[in-house]
């Protein structure tokens, strides 16, 4: 990756951050009950989290297969659907920024290589992926009864054979976070 990019790349991040930030802040509950404070939207830190975990997930099982002679697979990785409360510019965003950053650790990690359907064009040598990655952030909020709201972000995520077109993984990655009525996004 050339410089300009990984610059443009983490200005898009960062700009994510603000934008899905706002000014509100709330608390989010961690898995050992620490809270942090944090922002009612979908932050960098919750981008980087979630996709951690997710990549982490799909690389640990032995489901992801090798051709022979191959020393990581093929995989086509789209850009996640988001399905939250945020609309226009912003919504976009932030299903690039969940796509990049899945194609960016998946690549680096040891066991997957993205394969890149508009440089594919222009190859040389043709290569078939073997697998596509599909996701979707989903977001529902439930209001308490003592009036805060519990914001509910859904990372789903499916992993499909593409010779066979069976959906052999799936993992929903969860964050919750839990808001005073005025601050819920």
């Amino acid at each position: 990756m050339n410089k300009a990019y990984c610059a443009l790349t983490a200005a898009t991040l960062a700009a994510m951050a603000v934008v899905f930030s706002g000014c509100t802040t709330t608390t989010r509950r961690y898995a050992a009950n620490e809270t942090r404070t944090t922002v009612a939207g979908f932050s960098e830190e919750d981008i980087n989290d979630t996709i951690s975990r997710a990549v982490q997930s799909v690389c640990s099982q032995d489901r992801i297969k090798l051709r022979p002679g191959a020393n990581r697979a093929v995989m086509i990785v789209e850009n996640v659907r988001n399905d939250t409360l945020s609309r226009g510019r912003d919504a976009e965003a932030l299903a690039e920024a969940l796509g990049q950053s899945l194609r960016e650790e998946l690549t680096n990690g040891k066991k997957v290589i993205v394969y890149n359907k508009e440089a594919a064009q222009y190859a040389t040598v043709k290569v078939e992926p073997q697998y596509i990655l599909r996701g979707r952030l989903t977001q529902r909020n439930l209001r308490q009864d003592n009036g805060d709201v519990q914001i509910e972000y859904n990372l789903n995520l499916t992993l499909i054979d593409l010779q066979t077109g069976l959906e052999f993984w799936q993992k929903r990655v969860h964050v919750g976070k839990l808001a005073d009525a005025a601050n819920a996004m």
